[in-house]
């Protein structure tokens, strides 16, 4: 427990797994941001990764559930890099893989599922 937090009984600490959790975001929102921000028509290796997973995730949705489905293209490329960047920060020494929580799955799965019952 990093922040030891109770709340009615409950106890929501903040913990390693939200710590990385929080870094995850942070720096796959920064790499997109960065990479980006400064567009050019000859893009440069970094935007041109930032492309490539972009074009990836945009025509795997389009293979799989035809245009209807790029109303989805928001969530599903956000799922994409949060669960790609989570796993190559699990890749370096001490740091910590947040997708190896079964708890963490879970809630990206309820959240899939969620949103196809929903819509």
């Amino acid at each position: 427990k990093l922040i030891p937090i109770e709340i009615g009984g409950y106890d929501l600490s903040f913990t390693n797994s939200a710590l990385f959790m929080v870094a995850t975001v942070v720096v796959a929102a920064a790499f997109l941001f960065l990479t980006t921000s400064s567009r050019s028509l000859v893009p440069g290796r970094l935007q041109s990764v930032s492309e490539m997973a972009y074009e990836f995730v945009g025509n795997m949705l389009r293979d799989a559930a035809g245009t209807q489905g790029m109303k989805f293209f928001p969530f599903v490329f956000s799922l994409f890099m949060f669960v790609l960047v989570a796993n190559l920060l699990g890749l370096f020494p001490y740091f910590f893989t947040v997708t190896s929580h079964i708890i963490v799955t879970f809630g990206l799965a309820a959240l899939v599922i969620g949103t196809v019952v929903v819509y």
